[in-house]
């Protein structure tokens, strides 16, 4: 999944928990349940790039506008998407060797991947979906 996608599920976990040690506890586990989710990788480092810009933008503007449960939606978002920083290493660092450690990393759960257009059009909806309920929350 792309870094927006679990973003925007950490954010709601964020939302919805508001209670960090929780929030950071949903959002790890959302990374499992959503990478099973058949869906597009980024092929390069410019959309990842871009991604997570926005992402982050994202991120701040819901914290921003939700400050009493601003520390909550950031361990939710944290917790979704730092799983993906093996894989971002690994990408960016092919001369560093680490071993993956989480279990939809390491192919200990399904891991589907979908081509374009389609598997994009799930990240699509999955952020637009779990951004949505953040707002409506």
């Amino acid at each position: 999944m792309y870094f927006s996608s679990h973003l925007s599920a950490g954010v709601f976990l964020g939302t919805v928990a508001k209670n960090s040690p929780l929030a950071l506890a949903l959002g790890l586990s959302s990374h499992a349940l959503l990478d099973m989710v058949p869906h597009h990788d980024y092929n390069n480092v410019l959309p990842a790039i871009l991604d997570i810009s926005a992402g982050l933008l994202a991120l701040q503007t819901f914290r921003t506008t939700n400050p009493e449960i601003a520390t909550s939606i950031f361990w939710g978002a944290f917790g979704a998407t730092i799983p993906d920083l093996e894989v971002a290493i690994k990408y960016l660092c092919p001369f560093v060797s680490i071993k993956s450690l989480y279990p939809s990393h390491t192919g200990k759960l399904r891991h589907p991947q979908r081509k374009f257009p389609q598997g994009v059009l799930v990240q699509v909806l999955t952020i637009a979906s779990f951004f949505a309920l953040s707002i409506i929350l």
